[in-house]
């Protein structure tokens, strides 16, 4: 009998827990860096949660995604590159510090954002879409030329759209860095890479002339209007 109770007692601690708005769930999320018509290369970066460190890594991301000569001619602008990298086990953060070289710039860019509160709710938020489900888990950090940066709420590539637009702004330019004043971007860093660049791309952008810094927000504000709207059936 006592054997009994017990076991009741155990039970019910464990669907109460289950319950409390306070239990924290594992919430499944990945992050992705990368331009709209730009090479970056993501450098560094870092997420925190209540002021702690909780993720870091080094030249993980960035790109631009394909047919980036079809997209200068045809002005076709949309975050591209990054493929998402996992974050197995780390909590979701409230803030992030994210550092890109822009090789159309040739600069290197620092983003520090916070994270909205509600964010994890956010990323757990599932919809069906036809006979699929799909979550937007995938947080995507974009920097244009000019320094114009935004954070994007992204799904996982099984429909759910459109992208969620987190934060925007233009970045700061990295200037204490001490590896970039004993061997500076262009000069002594990434010179055969900008070449490359320049050789590809460098007579397109002439001819094509793009929009630099907060230019790029209606652009990319109407980008996301067009997007399908599929997140119409949220999964409770």
């Amino acid at each position: 009998m006592f054997r009994y109770l017990i076991m009741v007692v155990g039970l019910c601690i464990s669907l109460a827990a289950c319950s409390s708005p306070h239990v924290r769930t594992p919430v499944n999320w990945r992050y992705g860096t990368g331009s709209n018509i730009d090479i970056t290369n993501n450098t560094r970066t870092e997420f925190y949660r209540g002021g702690k460190l909780i993720y870091a890594d080094r030249e993980a991301g960035g790109g631009a995604g394909g047919l980036l000569s079809d997209r200068i001619t045809g002005k076709r602008y949309y975050w591209a590159g990054g493929g998402g990298l996992p974050t197995e086990g780390v909590v979701v953060p409230d803030k992030a510090v994210i550092e890109m070289v822009s090789l159309y710039d040739r600069k290197r860019y620092r983003i520090t954002v916070d994270l909205p509160a509600n964010l994890a709710q956010q990323m757990q938020q599932r919809y069906q879409i036809g006979e699929r489900l799909d979550q937007r888990n995938r947080l995507y950090f974009g920097l244009a030329p000019g320094g114009y940066y935004e954070v994007v709420l992204m799904g996982r590539g099984l429909g759910v759209s459109p992208d969620l637009l987190l934060a925007r702004g233009i970045a700061e330019e990295v200037t204490d860095n001490w590896y970039d004043k004993k061997f500076p971007i262009g000069v002594s860093q990434y010179t055969v890479t900008l070449q490359n660049f320049d050789k590809e791309y460098g007579e397109l952008f002439k001819q094509h002339p793009i929009p630099l810094g907060m230019d790029w927000a209606p652009l990319m504000d109407a980008y996301r209007a067009n997007q399908p709207k599929t997140d119409q059936q949220p999964v409770k």
